[in-house]
């Protein structure tokens, strides 16, 4: 479960930011913040609706601190979706 939602969030964020598409990917994952994207409060969240759309779940905007990693993320994410 965790691998598909943290594919889904690394395609959405190479879709945001195609300047950064190389440094997205799973060997980056547990280093690269959200923060160090430099997406702004409307990046995040058209990133965060982006997101919820392609997993079929709410999810809140809080769920994406600017200091989680993108595999902090992604594990959040997933226990979301199975809880």
């Amino acid at each position: 479960m965790n691998s598909d939602v943290i594919s889904v969030v690394l395609g959405k964020l190479r879709d945001m930011r195609p300047d950064k598409a190389t440094e997205l990917n799973l060997e980056n994952a547990e280093f690269t913040t959200l923060q160090s994207l430099n997406l702004d409060s409307l990046d995040t969240l058209q990133f965060a609706m982006n997101v919820e759309d392609a997993l079929g779940m709410n999810i809140e905007i809080v769920s994406f601190p600017d200091s989680l990693t993108i595999d902090q993320l992604a594990k959040r994410l997933a226990a979301m979706k199975v809880a």
